[in-house]
């Protein structure tokens, strides 16, 4: 049964990811009529929106963006492993990222900067490394190793280019990333607080 009710979540999910206008007006309906998915449904909606802030690409035209947002919606869920280092963020279910993110007390759009390998772990306080490695039931050393590899680029940027997407994705620093998931200013100086 719990298979079943996994399947249901992640078709609902997907239903969300794909829908062709991913606006508050869309948000809204899908809580009305999954308010058991709240947590999960925003959060997939704030993943997208980072994801989307992050890529310079044009939208996808015609069926496109159907195969775009399902592609996406497969790159921010956390099933894929790295070749070269074990991906801290395969055996996490959304629920568990959640509560991380509310144990770290940071916006979901951190998190998946993390995720997606977007900041330079070099940027970031030694205890918040320390902190999430924790929570992802992994190792500082690990999840150092897992940053260090270049930014996951979203399917659709190589499923659209005409040649071989180049390395043109640069890692931001962990301060550019809580800035622009919009981290409170008290919030932000606490976690910056903690460099080396």
């Amino acid at each position: 049964m719990t298979d079943s009710h996994d399947d249901i979540f992640e078709e609902i999910l997907l239903t969300f990811s794909v829908e062709h206008l991913q606006d508050n007006a869309t948000l809204e309906r899908f809580l009305r009529q999954y308010p058991h998915l709240a947590d999960q449904l925003i959060e997939l909606s704030l993943d997208l929106r980072l994801q989307r802030a992050t890529e310079k690409v044009t939208a996808p035209t015609d069926e496109d963006w159907v195969e775009a947002s399902l592609l996406a919606f497969h790159a921010i869920l956390p099933v894929h492993t790295s070749a070269e280092v074990k991906d801290p963020f395969t055996n996490l279910s959304s629920q568990e990222l959640v509560a991380l993110r509310r144990e770290l007390d940071v916006p979901s759009g951190v998190i998946q900067g993390f995720s997606s390998r977007l900041v330079d772990v070099a940027s970031v306080p030694a205890s918040f490394v320390d902190a999430l490695a924790i929570g992802l039931r992994s190792t500082a050393d690990d999840l150092r190793r897992f940053m260090a590899a270049p930014p996951r680029r979203a399917p659709s940027i190589s499923y659209k280019a005409d040649n071989n997407p180049s390395a043109e994705t640069e890692k931001i620093t962990f301060e550019d990333l809580l800035m622009q998931c919009k981290v409170p200013d008290e919030r932000r100086r606490q976690l910056l607080a903690s460099r080396d």
